[in-house]
């Protein structure tokens, strides 16, 4: 599954048969979330949203049960830190 999302550089890293889990989502990086699908080279990419965390999160888990070979992520909308806050919540030290 090509389900792409963010996560904290200290969490811990989930074995490679663990099933995505939304408790992984940075939920405090934003209130609304978008879910982009890229359907490969030649066809269209689309993005849906906004959404809650919690409703973009089951949207990309759907799809990307459903279409194993797509590409699927679920992005922040807004954020309202500074660039730097926000590179910090990602960067391992």
């Amino acid at each position: 599954m090509a389900l792409i999302y963010p996560v904290q550089a200290d969490s811990p890293e989930p074995s490679d048969d663990a099933a995505p889990d939304f408790g992984e989502l940075a939920a405090d990086l934003s209130d609304q979330w978008l879910v982009e699908v890229d359907l490969g080279e030649d066809d269209d990419d689309a993005c849906f949203g906004p959404l809650s965390a919690r409703e973009a999160w089951d949207l990309a888990v759907e799809v990307a049960d459903r279409r194993p070979e797509w590409e699927v992520s679920v992005v922040p909308l807004y954020a309202a830190e500074p660039a730097e806050d926000l590179i910090a919540l990602f960067e391992e030290d």
